[in-house]
């Protein structure tokens, strides 16, 4: 992947993490150079992977216990619901590809313990590590392009995207 594309993506990627979890009403906060990382145990970790006509890749998103447990406002297991966060972090990452012209296909998400899960900060695995009033959050997403493929610049697309947390009947 360019410098370009990656940077890209990172920024989709850390940006509408924040927008997530601020809808949710927690806060997180990235993670400064500086900070201490303790080694604390993420409770799940949601996976989707997706396709498009010129890249292919994975998003996935880890939270130890309590960002996941204050953001969940229903009955959902620990499980369905960090699966539903990927899901809809890569709603969000998809609404800002379609205005570049790049339309991503998600696939099902998928969720992981994580027992054996813990923030590995070394360049290029992860996009973000974020703190949380309690807790982690940890964000990255894994993409291959097809060869010289440069993400286009943003720009008007004829159909605007649905605004997150919109329905759409039809």
């Amino acid at each position: 992947m360019t410098a370009s594309n990656k940077q890209i993506l990172d920024r989709a990627v850390a940006e509408n993490c924040f927008k997530l979890f601020a809808d949710y009403e927690l806060k997180i906060r990235a993670r400064e150079p500086g900070d201490a990382v303790h080694v604390e145990r993420f409770l799940m970790c949601g996976i989707i992977g997706f396709t498009s006509k010129k890249m292919r890749g994975v998003l996935a998103l880890a939270t130890t216990k309590e960002p996941l447990e204050l953001t969940n406002h229903t009955t959902t297991t620990h499980r369905d619901w960090i699966c539903e966060l990927a899901n809809q972090l890569l709603g969000r990452v998809k609404n800002q590809m379609l205005l570049r012209g790049v339309e991503i296909v998600p696939s099902t998400p998928i969720a992981l313990r994580g027992d054996h899960l813990s923030p590995v900060t070394q360049q290029g695995l992860v996009s973000e590590l974020f703190t949380a009033e309690r807790g982690l959050v940890c964000v990255w997403m894994d993409c291959e392009f097809d060869d010289d493929y440069v993400l286009p610049e943003a720009g008007e697309c004829a159909t605007p995207p649905v605004p997150e947390g919109d329905l759409l009947l039809f």
